[in-house]
């Protein structure tokens, strides 16, 4: 479904700018460029031109809520009555004089080549009310410093995005002094760089050129003082793209900052909201030019990014990506390739929400994206459509906790959208803080949403916990009791072993695990000497790891598997077998050239039962899963954790002993056993290639000669 529709507005409301005739317009042979717009609270536009290269003939256009010329400010008188031109006026910023410190309406304008900010007055005839010079600090390279973006917060506090300055966001003071740097963007070392830094002097290194992080180019503050800011340029593509699956800030071309400048974005969809993320389709990441802050917590990015049509024409995508304040994709419309049709931008400059309140007091909102089309500059005027303002109603109920309400609303949402996921997520919610927690449970899971699922999960369970309590505790006790007699069993089974003579049973070979686990180095000694295991019972433990991995593989609870996704059995399987055979082979190639004691068939029993405590902390950890949230994922991780380690343990004593090394020569034969497993596995990868290749010869060789018969 649409959410913005760019009809009835256009043909109301699309005209060029250029369409209005000025008594001190410049020359046609002025070149003009377009550099940013805003609105203010009344729903007034504030659109930034550059006139000429040399002479002051910038200007700052100002419409009307309908879209009229009704002021151009092109000079100013400053505080020493000199009447002043703009040189190249850049981004701009207006205060809401409701929410400011001051309670001033008053205009920003960053100046770029006089690197002054110009500050009027918005409610007085737009007056001169001061100039921010460049900052003076022995932290600012002047010489760098060139204010391309501004934005101001409800303290005062300015906010300068400078296209020189690689330090991050410069902080201005309400008096304009330097306070500091916010957010600088992460840079990125190529993998070669990186190799050829541990073979450099630290000299060396030193002289290798700085790696700086690329400067921000655009910037706003929402109502609460966050500020939110875009890099154009990200230095990294690739990491981009790992990122936006990882949902990393990273390397974000969007990230919302604290007055500390720390990262605080919620990324609560599917991907980072970063744009788009069907890459393969797109032919590359988004590349975001603008940010424009919508109601309720909503906002907007524009993707400038180039693309190339079948035909091989090339475009600029011009797509608009919608967001909630949890970073959930709400929509996106635009397509550049056809932007001959209305609606569709060519080449977007600047975009921005536009607020109007209507004759029966109820706020209208409203997109707008200035656009240069060929040249000529257009103005379009996105208009919501129903399907937006049942989100934006769906959303305004849910931030002031009326759940009821909100439910309708996206109940109406997904009879529009049944795809839509939020609609899930917010019903899910709803349903939450109204303590349904069994419904909330089961249509969060619908959604795959995991951090409100965890919560609802948890009072699910506590109240399943408080009905079936003494039940619970009794099982549990019963469990506790039948390990200890299963283990006592098992004892006695190993002490009668141990004193019998001749072959061992298959029952006491197995169970003897639960001695060789407790006992290591009796254990492996008795293991390879008193014949206290076999092949087939190291076999059965093999196996029994096998059907641990399976199970793990598709008997996780939702919460740690949301999209249930399972492995096939052959997976598990590999996933055991193959390190198994890698360390069998690898550790009997290399004993037997250093004096190990043990056979082939020694490593491959022992081996086996070093692995007899894997599967049950393997299989307690996926059970686990099923009744655990979230929050305790720590615990689950313990637990299987513990196996592994517990497994790690046992199969270094099984070697020292089998082969009757020292601690020492021990731990250098693991590493090199690891290290020749690694050689190996390179070497069969590159002979299975070789043989493909060879393969796929002989195919081609035997198809050409049917082709030419």
């Amino acid at each position: 479904p649409t959410a913005f529709s760019a009809n009835a507005p256009i043909d109301s409301y699309g005209m060029g700018i250029e369409q209005y005739k000025f008594e001190n317009n410049p020359t046609a042979n002025d070149q003009v460029n377009t550099t940013d717009m805003i609105t203010d609270c009344d729903g007034n536009i504030y659109i930034s031109q550059v006139v000429g290269e040399k002479d002051y003939k910038s200007r700052i256009l100002i419409l009307n809520k309908y879209y009229e010329l009704v002021k151009v400010i092109e000079n100013y008188v400053d505080e020493y009555k000199n009447k002043v031109g703009f040189s190249v006026p850049n981004g701009m910023y207006i205060s809401d004089e409701n929410k400011a410190v001051d309670g001033r309406r008053l205009l920003y304008v960053c100046d770029s080549k006089t690197k002054n900010i110009i500050v009027f007055d918005a409610l007085n005839n737009y007056e001169y009310v001061r100039t921010i010079e460049p900052p003076v600090s022995k932290l600012v390279n002047i010489d760098r410093y060139t204010p391309q973006a501004v934005a101001v917060d409800i303290y005062g506090r300015i906010f300068v995005v400078s296209s020189g300055t690689y330090e991050g966001v410069v902080v201005l003071s309400g008096e304009g002094e330097f306070t500091g740097y916010i957010g600088a963007q992460k840079t990125s070392k190529s993998v070669m760089d990186a190799i050829w830094d541990l073979f450099r002097t630290s000299e060396q290194r030193d002289s290798q050129a700085k790696r700086l992080s690329n400067p921000y180019t655009n910037i706003s503050v929402d109502d609460d003082g966050f500020v939110y800011v875009v890099a154009k340029n990200i230095e990294d593509k690739q990491q981009q793209l790992s990122n936006m699956k990882a949902k990393s800030p990273s390397y974000s071309p969007v990230q919302k900052l604290n007055s500390t400048g720390v990262e605080i974005m919620k990324r609560n969809g599917f991907f980072d909201p970063s744009g788009e993320v069907d890459v393969f389709y797109a032919n590359d990441v988004s590349v975001i030019s603008d940010l424009a802050l919508g109601p309720e917590g909503t906002w907007t990015i524009v993707d400038v990014a180039p693309g190339e049509t079948s035909d091989g024409t090339q475009y600029i995508r011009s797509r608009f990506f919608t967001y909630d304040a949890g970073g959930n994709l709400l929509f996106a419309f635009g397509d550049g390739s056809q932007a001959e049709q209305a609606g569709n931008c060519k080449s977007p400059i600047a975009i921005c929400y536009q607020r109007i309140e209507n004759s029966d007091g109820e706020e209208e909102y409203y997109l707008l994206c200035l656009d240069n089309k060929n040249g000529k500059l257009e103005l379009n005027v996105y208009s919501p459509t129903d399907y937006y303002d049942t989100i934006l109603s769906a959303l305004k109920n849910q931030n002031e906790h009326n759940y009821s309400a909100s439910i309708e609303f996206w109940e109406n949402v997904k009879r529009q959208n049944n795809n839509f996921d939020l609609a899930y997520i917010g019903i899910g919610k709803a349903l939450f803080n109204q303590g349904k927690y069994d419904e909330a449970y089961e249509i969060l899971k619908s959604a795959y949403e995991v951090s409100y699922a965890s919560t609802a999960f948890a009072e699910m369970r506590k109240d399943i916990i408080g009905k079936w309590l003494i039940p619970i505790l009794i099982v549990v006790i019963l469990l506790v009791v039948l390990l200890i007699k299963f283990l006592g069993y098992a004892k006695k089974i190993n002490k009668a072993a141990a004193v019998k003579a001749g072959r061992r049973s298959y029952k006491e070979e197995l169970l003897y695990a639960f001695h060789l686990v407790f006992h290591p180095f009796d254990g492996f000694w008795d293991l390879k000497h008193e014949k206290r295991g076999s092949v087939r019972a190291a076999s059965t433990i093999l196996g029994i790891t096998v059907v641990a991995f399976i199970y793990n593989s598709v008997g996780k609870g939702y919460l740690f598997n949301p999209r249930g996704s399972v492995q096939t059995i052959f997976m598990p399987i590999l996933l055991v077998v193959i390190p198994f055979v890698l360390w069998i082979v690898a550790n009997w190639c290399l004993t037997t050239l250093f004096e190990g004691e043990g056979s082939f068939k020694d490593i491959y029993i022992f081996t086996c039962y070093s692995l007899a405590p894997l599967p049950l902390f393997v299989i307690a950890s996926t059970v686990m899963t099923n009744f655990m949230t979230t929050t305790e994922a720590s615990m689950v991780t313990l637990v299987s954790t513990i196996g592994y380690v517990w497994a790690a343990m046992l199969l270094f004593f099984g070697t020292m002993v089998t082969h009757d090394y020292s601690m020492g020569k021990n731990f250098i034969t693991i590493l090199g056993t690891i290290v020749a497993m690694l050689v190996i596995a390179f070497v069969v990868i590159l002979f299975g290639s070789l043989v493909m290749k060879m393969i796929t010869f002989v195919i081609s060789i035997f198809k050409e000669i049917g082709t030419r018969l």
